[in-house]
């Protein structure tokens, strides 16, 4: 109870009250404890001394006795009612028949309730009361602010008392995905968390509070970055406008400028962080559509460039990881690369995971989390690439015809291209540069040797080597020798697999 009764009084700070009582007694021990809660308090012995204190002081709420000398509670509730409608009746009656209940219905009063009233009924209607005396006066502000805010009928509006939510414009219902503002309020905790960290953005930090730095430059542009309510990062220009006269009061304007693209300018480290957040987002709510539809994918993994690839079926979805029924050859697979390629006819693109998290080859499932597209499908490979036996083959590097006296071996190689490491590189080697290498691979009848010019294509840096991929073209002769020594090397790596 003294809790409302604290937000009883905050709301009723400039609010005014008329008492109608004829009983002097109640009528000088009510006023007492209504102008306790009350900083103007009026108090009348019968109807028509009532009404002639309502013409002069206009109070917001009206707390009178039904039966009264001169003129009725009710009578005098349809009287002030018809010359403001936002009056509060409430009436009070030693009678509980329906009669009285429906006339003053009809005479717009606010609450009915029966005599003695006891203390915590009547402040609940008064809490009442005042409640929806100053929403409707919010509603009234922000209607005549929207008619001074020209070309703003695309913008998210939010009205703010004392930096708390009052009201909001449907483009801001629509941007959360909420019907009300109090669904808005159940959904987010508080407007102060939906202004997310961005570099040269508005927010909440250590050192300042994103609300005063704004009514401290009323009219400025602020860059903010909010989730929308399908949780994708959206780019939004706020501005804070004071409302004249009615201190405490503001609005906010967002403008959505996400489509050109400037969050990268800002912050480009947390733009990319969001954008893979989104992904993953996307990612998700396709495998959703995939589960619910009992729909199959093709997972794709590589055994030493050999492609193993399967169906599966996903079994659930929960806190992003997600689980997938596939066969044992394919679990075998993933063990061994610690990842997964998947395929969909619902994927724009190959769908990459790197977050192995547990493979059952009992119930034959595989859990995993951490997805993203690649900008390549996995079953679009032109050309097979294969790990020749590590033993079984040596390559040598020459850069402007020098040779390079490093460790070498090759990762991976196709008819067209050739992926080798080495311990250091040569001095001023970059892309684009050619390159010459030797290449003999040790069969079961004879060595079988390359002598190959090609052009470095790619160069990456790990810490204890570098990975350099070089193309090249082969004659027809050595280009049939080199296919026929990658188809044995896949029948080898197919008998190692099954082996496994």
């Amino acid at each position: 109870m003294n809790e409302i009764i604290e937000k009883l009084k905050i709301l009723t700070h400039d609010l005014g009250i008329l008492y109608v009582e004829d009983n002097k007694g109640l009528r000088d021990n009510m006023s007492v404890l209504l102008a306790k809660l009350f900083p103007n308090v009026w108090s009348a012995g019968d109807g028509k001394t009532a009404y002639e204190f309502y013409k002069i002081h206009h109070p917001a709420i009206v707390l009178s006795d039904i039966n009264m000398p001169e003129m009725s509670g009710l009578e005098l509730a349809r009287k002030i009612k018809e010359e403001d409608d936002d009056v509060r009746f409430i009436i009070l009656s030693a009678f509980d028949e329906k009669e009285y209940l429906h006339e003053a219905i009809e005479a717009g009063v606010f609450r009915y309730a029966t005599k003695p009233t006891k203390v915590p009924l009547l402040i609940d209607a008064l809490y009442a009361a005042a409640v929806a005396i100053n929403s409707r006066r919010d509603r009234r502000i922000f209607d005549n602010q929207l008619r001074d805010i020209f070309n703003y009928q695309n913008n998210l509006l939010i009205m703010l008392k004392e930096g708390e939510a009052v009201l909001v414009n449907q483009q801001f219902l629509d941007f959360f995905g909420v019907n009300s503002l109090d669904l808005f309020r159940e959904k987010y905790d508080g407007f102060d968390t939906l202004l997310l960290e961005h570099q040269g953005f508005l927010y909440t930090t250590q050192e300042r509070e994103w609300f005063k730095e704004a009514t401290s430059n009323p009219g400025k542009l602020f860059h903010t970055k909010v989730l929308n309510h399908a949780r994708e990062v959206c780019h939004l220009i706020m501005k804070l406008r004071l409302i004249p006269d009615k201190e405490g009061y503001t609005i906010l304007s967002f403008d959505d400028i996400t489509d050109l693209n400037l969050m990268m300018i800002f912050d480009n480290k947390t733009a990319k962080n969001d954008l893979m957040l989104q992904e993953r987002s996307c990612v998700i709510k396709l495998m959703q559509v995939i589960r619910d539809n009992s729909a199959e994918v093709k997972l794709h993994n590589f055994y030493r460039g050999l492609t193993v690839v399967n169906s599966a079926v996903l079994v659930s979805i929960e806190n992003n990881n997600m689980i997938l029924k596939t066969t044992y050859t394919q679990l075998k697979a993933i063990k061994f690369g610690n990842n997964i390629t998947i395929t969909s006819e619902l994927f724009p693109y190959s769908v990459v995971c790197k977050s192995i998290i547990n493979i059952d080859f009992d119930e034959q499932t595989v859990t995993f989390s951490d997805v993203k597209f690649l900008d390549k499908s996995a079953d679009q490979r032109a050309f097979i690439r294969l790990e020749p036996d590590e033993k079984r083959h040596s390559i040598t590097l020459f850069y402007r015809e020098i040779k390079f006296f490093g460790t070498t071996r090759i990762v991976d190689i196709s008819v067209c291209s050739v992926k080798i490491e080495i311990d250091a590189l040569p001095a001023g080697l970059s892309v684009a540069e050619a390159v010459k290498i030797t290449i003999v691979f040790d069969t079961d009848k004879q060595p079988l040797n390359f002598s190959i010019t090609g052009t470095v294509y790619r160069i990456d840096n790990f810490t204890r080597n570098y990975h350099i991929v070089i193309l090249f073209e082969l004659s027809s002769t050595n280009s049939e020798k080199l296919t026929n020594y990658l188809a044995k090397r896949q029948l080898e790596l197919i008998r190692e697999f099954k082996a496994l």
